[in-house]
């Protein structure tokens, strides 16, 4: 039994022999094609290697124009034992796993803040009108009519909105560029975040509003 530190056991693990050095360097001496005769359409092959060793981790396979991929991506599979990806699955892959993952966690993302959003609008107009009371009772008194309530009620909601919209624009605007990574700012989005912070303050004043219609016009007199 020996007792060695853990540096130079590591180093001593992954030691390589003198027989396996030399049958590297002429792997690495050699151009890693896969040109193989009777593959169609096979040009050549771009080694795209991330590890610190000289082995192989990926190849860029070029065919000629015209060739189809499946028939050259064949016989690679079948004869070197290798997994060959096409283009199109290769976009698939890239669509399905990565882009539509990221997509539906940050469509979650969303639907929850568009709640938290709703519930704080809504608290907040709530708690607006409650203050209000006595001049909603007071309107009542002089002949208001509920419809007239209820709309200064939305205008408030939709107002404190749009406010938050235009915050929220300009910030990302300005902040976009700077951000760690890229952002891509379509119109076409800030359109349809209008409409959604519309609906949402929409949707937050009903609270408000039913409270304000049931409003006693005599606690004008009361209070």
């Amino acid at each position: 039994m020996v007792f060695i530190p853990l540096k130079d056991a590591q180093e001593a693990q992954f030691l390589k022999d003198n027989d396996a050095i030399r049958a590297q360097r002429a792997r690495t001496a050699q151009s890693p094609a896969l040109n193989r005769p009777g593959v169609p359409g096979l040009l050549n092959a771009v080694i795209a290697s991330q590890s610190t060793n000289t082995s192989v981790n990926a190849v860029l396979v070029q065919i000629e124009t015209g060739a189809d991929p499946d028939t050259v991506a064949e016989p690679i599979r079948r004869w070197k034992h290798l997994s060959v990806y096409t283009r199109a699955q290769m976009q698939g892959i890239l669509i399905e796993k990565l882009i539509a993952t990221a997509a539906r966690q940050i469509a979650m993302f969303l639907v929850i803040l568009a709640i938290v959003s709703a519930a704080i609008v809504a608290f907040i107009i709530y708690t607006l009108t409650m203050g209000k009371i006595r001049e909603i009772a007071v309107l009542k008194l002089i002949g208001t009519t509920n419809r007239t309530i209820a709309g200064m009620i939305l205008q408030q909601a939709v107002a404190l909105g749009l406010i938050g919209f235009v915050v929220g624009k300009v910030a990302a605007t300005f902040w976009a560029p700077v951000f760690p990574k890229y952002v891509l700012l379509e119109p076409g989005d800030a359109v349809r975040g209008f409409v959604v912070v519309v609906v949402i303050c929409v949707l937050a004043s009903v609270l408000a509003i039913r409270a304000a219609l049931k409003v006693d016009p005599a606690e004008a007199i009361g209070g």
